[in-house]
């Protein structure tokens, strides 16, 4: 009974987030202007500093309390860091991260261009199919 009664106050007050309206639907995004913006220097540049940014608040884990599961010969100290952690096995792992953040903003910039010109030439093939059909239909009422 105990369960019944807490699955129903729990209900009771979840209630008001039912009653909402559903969140509006996001904007239809055009992958030919998004891929052009994505293959701007200036927007490669900006999205690869919000990269870094995210990188740093994750890099500045400390691992000190997981120090003593290491193997000693790693010298994990106590008041190391994850980004402490990976500078020594790459020294330049900053910059290197920002560049592969930064082609990899390049790549899907030119992919989401490349898709949105293969989609607009499937829809013109898909067209020529279909008024073959309407055509060939049209012959086969003919013929009866």
């Amino acid at each position: 009974m105990r369960p019944f009664l807490i699955g129903v106050f729990a209900l009771g007050l979840a209630g008001p987030a039912f009653a909402q309206d559903r969140a509006p639907q996001p904007p239809a995004v055009d992958a030919q202007q998004l891929g052009s913006a994505l293959s701007m220097p200036l927007v490669q540049e900006g999205l690869a500093a919000t990269v870094d940014e995210f990188a740093d608040a994750l890099l500045q884990t400390h691992v000190g309390p997981l120090a003593h599961y290491a193997d000693p010969r790693a010298n994990v100290r106590p008041d190391n860091t994850l980004g402490d952690l990976a500078a020594r096995s790459n020294p330049n792992y900053r910059r290197d991260l920002h560049e592969s953040a930064r082609g990899a903003i390049a790549a899907t910039g030119r992919a989401m261009q490349d898709v949105a010109s293969m989609s607009a030439e499937l829809k013109r093939t898909s067209d020529r199919i279909h008024h073959l059909l309407d055509q060939t239909r049209a012959e086969m009422e003919s013929l009866r």
